[in-house]
């Protein structure tokens, strides 16, 4: 058994036996394989466990049932240990301690700062990405939910950097394929959950949406160098959550939303030009697919797209679509 595992094993041990329960050996045995990945878990790995909690100065006190042993925590002790917590409320400490980057250059940073280290000791690590999570409200929340165990499997893979097997539904032909990849980080984008994924096969980064991934089990027979993920990489070759093949794209906004549009992050490769009439070239690189035709037809009052010439057409297919969408709703 690996070394991430044991540490798993005693994560879950200590969660059990701080929430004031007196358990057996085979208790605890059961208990954890049921946390840790379904895998089968012998006493003999558990008493070792006991013996590494032990010398790292938890005590654990033991009684005879029996022909066992009951283990437990002294009431005492428990409150110098990590606070019990739930798979779905480590899924909110990510998400809170993503969300709380947002106050950087405010007021507030100090104190933001102070309680995300408090969160860190709680939940460290990362699995969502380093910049802003929310920047917009946006309708249409999935209503397919995502499993729990899914859930366990896609977080434990990106915490625990590894080679995993993942079993996934397409989004367009509903078909099962199993495939390796590291699991990166995850995406909460338009109402959905997604997962970004470096796929070694194809050397670049795939999306997938969580609540299609039907299994993920660790690649132990996989001996490449483990990936590194690389964020800017990631968002670079993409415009939303899918990518495609980048092209130098040229926009123009028009000189009443040039400050707003100054302001923000759109793109990783985002470049203004200002022009002498106070309007500005938008220059980014980026693939030109539908979620980047929607987002200049959206802000289409201030945004003309200048190049490329597949981009213009693009759009002003999705506007005569538009158009002829209402003339027959008129009609």
């Amino acid at each position: 058994m690996s070394e991430s595992h044991q540490v798993r094993r005693i994560v879950e041990m200590l969660t059990l036996l701080t929430s004031g329960h007196h358990l057996t050996t085979s208790e605890l045995a059961e208990r954890i394989a049921q946390r840790v990945e379904g895998k089968k878990v012998s006493r003999r790995q558990i008493q070792r466990d006991i013996r590494a909690i032990e010398q790292g100065g938890i005590p654990i006190h033991s009684e005879q049932d029996g022909r066992e042993y009951r283990h437990w925590i002294p009431a005492s002790y428990r409150s110098m240990v990590p606070v019990s917590i739930t798979r779905n409320e480590v899924l909110a400490v990510h998400i809170l301690k993503g969300m709380l980057r947002q106050f950087r250059g405010t007021s507030v940073e100090a104190d933001v700062d102070k309680l995300a280290a408090r969160l860190e000791k709680v939940v460290p690590g990362s699995v969502l990405f380093d910049a802003d999570l929310v920047n917009e409200v946006t309708p249409g929340v999935l209503a397919t939910p995502v499993s729990d165990h899914v859930l366990d499997m896609v977080i434990n893979g990106i915490r625990d950097v590894a080679w995993d097997r993942v079993t996934y539904r397409a989004l367009h032909d509903d078909v099962e394929r199993t495939f390796v990849v590291a699991l990166c980080r995850l995406i909460v984008h338009a109402g959905r959950l997604y997962v970004a994924a470096w796929h070694p096969k194809y050397r670049h980064y795939i999306t997938m949406a969580v609540d299609r991934i039907v299994y993920v089990e660790r690649a132990t027979d996989v001996v490449m160098p483990f990936h590194v993920f690389d964020e800017n990489l990631y968002r670079s070759t993409r415009f939303g959550v899918y990518s495609g093949k980048v092209r130098p794209i040229t926009l123009r906004i028009a000189p009443k939303a040039a400050r707003f549009f100054q302001e923000r992050l759109w793109h990783p490769t985002q470049r203004f030009v200002v022009k002498r009439d106070g309007s500005l070239h938008l220059h980014l690189k980026a693939p030109i697919n539908p979620e980047l035709i929607a987002w200049i037809v959206s802000w289409a009052d201030v945004m003309r797209p200048l190049s490329p010439q597949t981009l213009l057409t693009a759009c002003k297919e999705k506007v005569r679509s538009l158009q002829q969408g209402m003339e027959d709703a008129d009609g």
